[in-house]
């Protein structure tokens, strides 16, 4: 039996600080994805939200999650540059019929990813309808543009 179908949308989060920048996280089925993966327990992953500026959703993640089928993706990355040494959640997204899932999800340092010490338990699978996250990512994507981030 498939997945039952998670809502994405998006969500501003205003970063803290001088700057005041704004940054995007996805609300899955209504809440932030970061918050989730903050709240894991029992899990020897490091918390998104450890460092002072959280990690972020970057242009070029929105193009590589509109075209990702079966590989690991950056969801978020490091707020300063996006080489996921610095850590970056990471996801395999791929394509089922119409519509797109997200599945284990890690925190990633490196160029392969250890399931059992940086995944996040009782996170994902999700499994979202194409359209509705083709539109998702698009206005992120247009987002991005608007603010000179792109």
């Amino acid at each position: 039996m498939p997945l039952p179908h998670t809502s994405l949308d998006l969500t501003s989060v205003v970063s803290e600080g001088g700057g005041h920048r704004v940054r995007h996280d996805f609300l899955v089925d209504g809440r932030p994805l970061l918050r989730r993966l903050d709240e894991i327990e029992g899990a020897d992953v490091v918390s998104p939200l450890a460092a002072d500026l959280p990690p972020t959703v970057r242009a070029e993640h929105a193009l590589r999650l509109l075209s990702a089928d079966g590989t690991r993706q950056v969801i978020h990355s490091c707020p300063d540059c996006a080489d996921p040494g610095c850590g970056a959640v990471t996801a395999v997204v791929l394509r089922e019929g119409g519509d797109v899932v997200w599945r284990d999800f890690a925190w990633q340092t490196g160029p392969a990813v250890d399931l059992v010490h940086e995944g996040y338990p009782g996170i994902g699978p999700y499994r979202f309808p194409a359209a509705g996250y083709r539109s998702v990512l698009l206005r992120l994507l247009a987002s991005a543009e608007r603010s000179g981030v792109a």
